[in-house]
């Protein structure tokens, strides 16, 4: 018996299975819930005071801050590890005014199947982030039509931002959705 296999099977099977989900979305970004962050940079290599993390923990007033981009690479991303597979269905983000990421492209990964199933960053076409310069939390939905996928990370790329610098200012992010029934933690 191959536990690692069953699993495996069983994910693929519910990822297959119907999109229709019987209660509210809940958070899924929560640190509590293990949820854990990276990013492109950091403001100043200091993670303790500017690192990803900020920007999951509730109980904080702290953000994540990038660190000036590169002319020659202005790309900045943001990305969220969840301890099980998610179903996402909105963010909610709250940059601070006048340093927000814009020309957003979102990805989704699922490392739990293996590289060769899915272990790459794909596209989440269906999420669709057009961030504005507002200090104000912004809710970005997904279409329906991926409803039914679960995956294990999100990824946001920020192509430019609206500060001179380039420099991105995440107070909150938030992902909202549904958990998978297959906690992965428990199957290996």
């Amino acid at each position: 018996f191959n536990k690692k296999k069953f699993h495996q099977k069983n994910f693929k099977r519910k990822k297959m299975e119907s999109s229709k989900h019987d209660g509210d979305i809940v958070l899924l970004s929560c640190i509590t819930k293990g949820a854990t962050a990276k990013a492109s940079s950091t403001w100043k290599h200091d993670t303790r005071k500017f690192g990803p993390l900020n920007a999951l923990d509730k109980k904080s007033d702290a953000a994540w801050k990038s660190a000036p981009s590169d002319e020659r690479n202005p790309l900045a991303f943001y990305e969220i590890y969840f301890q099980q597979p998610v179903n996402v269905r909105e963010l909610r983000i709250q940059f601070q005014g006048g340093f927000v990421g814009t020309e957003c492209t979102v990805f989704k990964k699922n490392h739990y199947i293996g590289i060769s199933e899915g272990g790459k960053w794909e596209e989440f076409e269906d999420l669709f982030v057009d961030p504005v310069e507002t200090n104000e939390v912004q809710v970005f939905p997904a279409e329906e039509a991926e409803s039914g996928e679960f995956f294990s990370a999100l990824r946001i790329e920020f192509e430019r931002s609206t500060d001179f610098y380039g420099r991105i200012v995440i107070y909150s992010f938030e992902v909202w959705g549904y958990e998978s029934p297959i906690n992965m933690n428990n199957s290996f």
